[in-house]
């Protein structure tokens, strides 16, 4: 893959390859060896970082500016989850072979309705304080994800 040695970093998490980017702003709490570490990941992946970030730019500019963390995923499946420590909706962008109109968020939006949000190809807008998670997609086929998130700062 090149990107990652496998999902190495949250091995619960059902993905082939699973790794987190943060932007410095997060990182004034860490100590220094793990600033040090997060640095130097964020350096060697800086070009996936600045690609994500323009395109984030390009939909919601506020946004781009607030987040930090950029989960990048492969062949990620999870099950219905709550994103605790997000401060504000998150979006996701999916690409790779799978087929359109699967693979796309599902969300409770109450206790009645339930949303398909499609990001295949396009960032999706979700709000990970409600149960979500990632709709079935041909285990075949290969799912790449970028989800951006808030965990410190001002609250959306």
């Amino acid at each position: 893959q090149g990107w990652s040695e496998g999902n190495q970093e949250r091995v619960s998490i059902n993905a082939e390859n699973y790794m987190i980017l943060t932007s410095p702003a997060s990182w004034k709490e860490l100590g220094e060896k793990k600033r040090a570490k997060a640095a130097a990941k964020l350096e060697k992946h800086r070009n996936v970082w600045e690609l994500a970030q323009a395109a984030m730019a390009s939909v919601d500019a506020e946004f781009a500016s607030s987040y930090t963390a950029l989960a990048v995923t492969h062949n990620f499946r999870g099950s219905p989850h709550i994103d605790k420590q997000n401060l504000a909706p998150f979006y996701g962008l999916s690409v790779g072979d799978f087929e359109e109109g699967t693979g796309g968020v599902m969300v409770e939006c109450s206790a009645r309705v339930l949303a398909h949000v499609n990001t295949k190809n396009r960032l999706g807008k979700v709000d990970g304080r409600y149960p979500h998670w990632v709709a079935p997609y041909d285990e075949e086929k290969d799912r790449y994800s970028l989800i951006f998130y808030q965990t410190m700062g001002r609250s959306f």
